[in-house]
Order: structure tokens, then sequence, then C-alpha cells
């Protein structure tokens, strides 16, 4: 399974994580994050104890959300020892 993130919990979660953490930052209300989140649910188990998966609401957190680039939702993030990495807009094929 995949954690909520918040504002309050991204740093810990996210930044201070040993792990590679691929982060989607999208809006409930969106319908894309409908689509991906079967995606990343299958993801998550599969890859599981080798990334951490984390899900980020933009609208109830915006001010992480802004941080990260909000206005491409929906976006995926790879972070690295608390780096970004990597990034992926739109929906997209597993």
């Amino acid at each position: 399974m995949y954690a909520i993130l918040t504002d309050r919990n991204f740093p810990e979660e996210v930044l201070e994580n040993p792990q590679p953490v691929l982060v989607e930052i999208s809006a409930d209300w969106r319908g894309s994050w409908h689509i991906m989140a079967p995606v990343l649910e299958k993801l998550a188990i599969e890859f599981e104890g080798q990334i951490k998966f984390g899900r980020l609401d933009a609208q109830a957190n915006a001010q992480t959300a802004r941080v990260y680039g909000m206005d491409e939702l929906p976006l995926r993030l790879l972070f690295k020892d608390g780096q970004r990495v990597d990034h992926l807009v739109g929906v997209v094929a597993r």
C-alpha cells in the first residue's frame, strides 16, 4: 500500500526516508487520480521493501504541492536520499 502524505509528514516520510520514494501529487476531484490509483497500488505491492509509494492531495496540502509543481497534475516525483531525482507528468502506462 502507499502512504498518505501531508504538508506535516512529508519531510519525515519522503525527505528523511532512506528508501527511494515515489510521490503521486494529484487531487481527488481529478479523474486522472482515479485512473492511476490502481496502477500505483499494484506497483507498491510489487516493489514493497524496495521503494516507498506515497500520495499527496494537492488541494489539501497546497504548501508542499506548490514547492514541487502543483500546476502539473497528476505529477509523480521520485526522491532518493531526500533529493528529487526524476518526475513524470500526466497519465502514463505502467
